[in-house]
């Protein structure tokens, strides 16, 4: 009996083996496994008698999550087995099924190239059959060959190699299981249909264990997945990188001459700066330096030509060992000769299709059994495009049956159109003004701010909102708006009511030609010849309501000679970027205007007075460098964004914007002439304040109670203001080469601050008590920095969250704050194992790291380990006990290296860790490695490095039943690309002062808060005290850890 068209795949495993090789031994001893671990795996004895063998076959590996290959000696012998390996290799590259490959004592290079028994079976198996068959079993081979798998002469028996086996096939569904449960609850609470085996086909060939750097290509028709694969590769792969950067429709900003900003946003992301690119498009050598030291991963979603990707990227071979780089087109030739390999992303099948048909039809997977077949149907029509199911899903739901199989015989109506007339089904379902809605998005992408009533839009999947608010068209979707608005009027563009196309946009605007027929106007003026318009170019255009020119840039491509008359009344959203005039329209009224955007403009002063401006929700002023004051804003009672950024001439910003009872944005950053920002009243509202390099502000005082993001790096503020403690909701405080003396102490009343810079703060010379919600601080190059304040009780240090600490450079930090910076580190390190402990225990998610450098790390000056790790070296190695792995399992290490004094300025160490099974280190063992990010500037003095890590402990418990001492050995080096001691190509060897290690076992945390909190003492220890003896007591009991300090170097100078 078949099962529902609709349900999952039966098999979590096949397995494809040769029989008489491993069936009675390694593969009965595999099965016991799946069977005790509750592994669901196909085998050949599972067959029902009677059975056609090679139609049960293929449809068990069609139906599987992934395959297990295990090559034996005889395995190319058998045509069943070849052929069982093609369809996997077939599964494999159509639907990203997961393969992995298991050498049963052969070579795999045998396997690969044909070599020895494989090379002796294909010659026989050629006289049989013909060349081409031949040859897809040769081609499946060698793909398979290549993959990532298991050696059995890399394991000292089966049952090791069946562990490793299953631990691989656990770690494999819980991954796959838990995208395919994933659900997003946003804009349109859609399940992520299939795209488990899309992403394991994506990182199969992104190969992320190989060094050098790799792009890959994701190419496939409009609509199909492309940009979703990409999103979601992002989202789950760039915290294993350095530095990563997602940029969305690349070619369309480009084509719109956003080329210098859309590179210089890729680049700032990476390095994490404000880079800038000159106008020769040329990176910063330094950049290039630093980019090359670093692995990064970057996203380019719909490149449309060759020219736009190498101009992004250009020889993307530069950058640094490991990164990756995923491009998604819809023209394979933008990939031919640039990309590594190339993704086509395939049609979802029919069970795929049909689900995500329900979910959007139904929002669930399961529907009435009167829907079924009408459903079927209309699944079929959408040739398994994800937009159009989607669409089709939206088109029907909440309707009766009969309303369906209305829409269907409107499809089979057009089953040989053009897809854009089956999305036009939907558009044809809206009233009229949720189709004049509809059109105008497909001209004016926006917030929500601009149009009402857009729900039914995203019912019916012709629009997505994303959670802030901002509203996306599909291309697709677009092209299908763009249609409607030209057959209008075919001939006479100044008719229709939307121009787009900038040669009807020429014809129109230059021979006066405007209509009480134009709804909005939109074009990119770089795709636009100069202009000379009259002043009175907007007269005859009544109903005019969208006015987008929209530029990147200052290039003037607009002349008005005599001025301009005022715009018409019905405007609701205008946007003139590199507006050409010093004024508005005499009469300019503002009454209706929603968004209001003159970004690169040549304006001087807006309008006079005060204007009514309760529609007004958007201002965008960015980079109207001439710009000298602001008007009254007082009426604008709906005002959610100002941009002001880069508005060099403004002096002041006008006291009735803080007013305001809705502002959330207020962006000031590169206003350098603004001395003072202060206001007496607290604002409700506003939740971001970026203030980042106005060097002249020295006076800064603004609270609100919901500010999340503060940013005044780069300012000349002497002082933050004391009721900077009364914002309780920040979360990142940005303070980066400021001026600043000391920090208040109210500092520590922010309890949800999460982000703290205090970077080249060279005045700063103590920081108070912070909060314990700080995740991140970095406060390098603080050159003044001389004391830092702990929580004085260690359940005070507990509530901390810390991740990243960094003092480099800060060389005048006395002895007593460097000990509790790393005591600190150790109660930080200690907690965050024994929290992820008790996560896997109670069964919760827990994130697995892969570079425990990137999140959990500790630097600061000092030339010595400090005393509270377990062992400490002078040597390149430690020999470690861990008898008490055997009862108690080890959680997490922590590291400690000094890094030593350096001013060649190499950006990065890479410190490797090998751990070996015996003292001795004869064996290979287990390597990990952590990369050390240096200042550019260098390091002036020794330094010490405190990290966390979790990998080492998963290989000593495997390990700790026969064996309970290891030897750890560190090699630390300079990539020899990063430095100029390059000797041919070796890495140059650093010489580290200390090393240390801790063993985090699952009891060791309890031990240290029994140890730091409540010491024990017996009665003749206590009448033997001496008064410093006592002081120790109190100062350990109370946990005070710099007082501790200093009462223990006291003690050594009286004795």
């Amino acid at each position: 009996m078949s099962e529902d068209a609709s349900s999952p795949p039966p098999y979590e495993v096949f397995v494809s083996f040769r029989g008489p090789d491993v069936r009675h031994g390694f593969l009965s001893h595999l099965n016991v496994a799946f069977t005790q671990k509750n592994i669901l795996a196909f085998v050949d004895d599972k067959l029902q008698r009677g059975d056609e063998i090679s139609a049960s076959l293929l449809g068990a590996i069609e139906r599987s999550l992934m395959s297990l290959v295990i090559f034996s000696e005889n395995y190319a012998f058998s045509r069943w087995c070849l052929d069982e390996l093609v369809k996997i290799i077939d599964c494999k590259r159509e639907n990203g099924q997961i393969v992995v490959p298991v050498f049963y004592h052969v070579d795999p290079s045998d396997v690969r190239n044909q070599r020895g028994s494989y090379g002796n079976a294909l010659a026989e198996l050629e006289e049989k059959y013909n060349l081409t068959k031949a040859q897809s079993w040769r081609s499946a081979l060698a793909e398979a060959a290549n993959l990532s798998g298991f050696h059995s002469s890399n394991f000292k028996n089966d049952a090791e190699l069946i562990e490793e086996i299953i631990k691989c096939v656990l770690k494999t569904m819980n991954d796959l299981h838990q995208v395919n449960s994933k659900v997003y609850v946003g804009s349109d609470s859609k399940v992520l249909v299939g795209i488990d085996k899309r992403i394991a086909h994506l990182i199969l060939l992104l190969d992320l264990e190989s060094e050098g750097v790799r792009l890959i290509g994701i190419w496939g028709m409009g609509g199909i997945g492309k940009t979703t694969i990409a999103k979601e590769a992002f989202k789950r792969l760039h915290a294993k990188y350095h530095a990563s950067c997602y940029l969305e429709e690349v070619s369309k900003k480009v084509e719109r001459n956003e080329k210098e900003s859309l590179k210089q946003e890729l680049y700032s992301t990476l390095l994490e700066e404000d880079l800038k690119i000159e106008k020769t498009n040329e990176l910063p050598k330094y950049a290039k330096i630093r980019l090359g030291r670093m692995k990064v991963l970057i996203i380019l979603d719909d490149v449309r030509q060759v020219e736009h990707l190498q101009e992004l990227v250009g020889d993307h071979k530069w950058f640094g060992s490991g990164s990756r780089i995923i491009v998604t087109t819809r023209d394979r030739h933008v990939l031919t000769n640039e990309a590594d390999d190339i993704y086509e992303v395939g049609e979802l099948d029919f069970d795929e299709a049909h689900r995500l048909f329900n979910l959007n039809a139904f929002k669930e997977n399961h529907i009435k059994m009167e829907y079924n077949e009408v459903s079927k149907r209309m699944v079929n029509y959408a040739k398994g495009i994800p937009l159009v199911l989607e669409v089709l899903g939206g088109l029907v739901r909440g309707k009766d049956i009969d309303v369906w199989k209305s829409k269907l015989s409107k499809l089979e109506k057009i089953l040989d159109k053009k897809l854009l007339n089956l999305l036009r089904l939907s558009y044809d379902d809206l009233d009229r003004e949720e189709q004049k809605n509809f059109l105008d998005l497909g001209y004016y992408e926006s917030d929500d701010s601009v149009l009402d009533g857009l729900e039914r839009l995203k019912d019916k999947a012709l629009i997505t909102i994303s959670e802030d608010k901002v509203i996306s068209v599909h291309d697709i979707i677009r092209e299908m708006a763009w249609e409607i608005v030209r057959q209008e009027s075919i001939e006479e563009p100044e008719n229709r009511s939307r121009l787009w196309d900038p040669k009807d946009i020429r014809k129109v605007l230059e021979k006066d030609k405007g209509s009480k027929s134009i709804r909005g106007i939109t074009v990119h003026m770089s795709a636009i010849k100069k202009l000379n318009l009259s002043p009175d170019v907007f007269a005859k255009m009544s109903n005019l309501k969208f006015l987008d020119f929209h530029s990147e840039d200052y290039s003037d491509r607009v002349d008005l000679p005599q001025g301009l008359q005022p715009f018409p009344t019905e405007l609701r959203y205008l946007r003139w970027m590199t507006y050409p005039l010093k004024f508005l329209p005499e009469k300019f009224s503002a009454e209706n205007l929603v968004l209001f955007d003159l970004s690169y403009s040549r304006v001087e002063k807006l309008w006079l007075g005060v204007q009514d401006l309760v529609n007004l929700k958007d201002v965008k002023l960015h980079a109207s460098i001439f710009l000298k004051e602001l008007p009254d804003f007082s009426k604008a009672t709906n005002l959610e964004v100002l941009d002001l950024r880069d508005c060099g001439w403004l002096t002041s910003v006008h006291p009735s914007i803080f007013t305001l009872e809705k502002l959330e944005k207020l962006y000031l950053s590169g206003c350098t002439s603004l001395t003072k920002l202060t206001i007496h009243t607290h604002l409700s509202s506003l939740q971001y304040l970026t203030l980042r390099g106005c060097h002249m502000l020295k006076e800064f005082s603004v609270t609100s109670e919901n500010m999340i993001e503060l940013d005044l790096g780069f300012t000349a503020i002497n002082a933050l203001p004391s009721s900077i403690g009364h914002q309780s909701k920040l979360e990142i405080l940005r303070l980066a080469e400021t001026c600043i003396e000391s920090l208040p102490a109210t500092i520590k009343n922010l309890t949800r601050l999460q982000y703290l810079d205090i970077m080249y703060c060279k005045d700063l010379r103590a920081l108070p008590e912070l909060p314990s919600s700080i995740e991140k601080l970095y406060a390098s190059h603080c050159s003044s920095l001389k004391t830092i304040l702990f929580p004085l009780t260690l359940a005070a240090q507990l509530k901390e969250n810390r991740k990243i600490v960094e003092f480099w450079n800060c060389l005048k930090l006395d002895k007593h704050s460097r000990k509790a910076i790393g005591l600190n580190a150790q109660i930080n390190m200690m907690k965050f194992a024994h929290q992820r402990h008790l996560s896997a225990l109670e069964g919760n998610h827990v994130e697995d790291y892969e570079d425990y450098d990137a999140k959990v790390k500790y630097v600061y000056p000092g030339s010595s380990v400090p005393e509270w790790l377990e062992y400490r070296t002078t040597k390149d190695y430690v020999a470690i006990n861990i008898s008490s792995a055997s009862h108690s399992p080890l959680l997490g290490f922590i590291f400690c290296f000094i890094i030593p004094k350096d001013t060649s300025r190499a950006f990065r160490v890479k410190l490797m860790i090998t751990i070996s099974d015996d003292e001795r280190g004869e064996d290979e063992g287990f390597n990990i490695k952590f990369d050390v990010f240096r200042p550019l500037v260098g390091v002036a003095s020794d330094h010490v490095f405190i990290a966390y890590d979790e990998r080492c402990s998963r290989y000593l418990n495997s390990r700790a039943q026969n064996q309970t001492r290891f030897k750890i050995l560190v090699k630390a080096v300079l990539p020899y690309k990063e430095t100029k001691k390059r000797l041919g190509s070796y890495d140059v060897l650093v010489v580290l002062k200390g090393f240390g290690v801790s063993p985090i076992n699952a009891s060791a945390y309890f031990k240290f808060i029994q140890q730091m909190e409540f010491p024990v003492y017996t009665l003749n220890t206590l009448l033997s005290f001496n008064k410093w003896s006592w002081a120790a007591v109190i100062a350990t009991t109370l946990c005070i850890p710099f007082l501790w300090f200093k009462i223990k170097d006291l003690i050594k100078k009286l004795q």
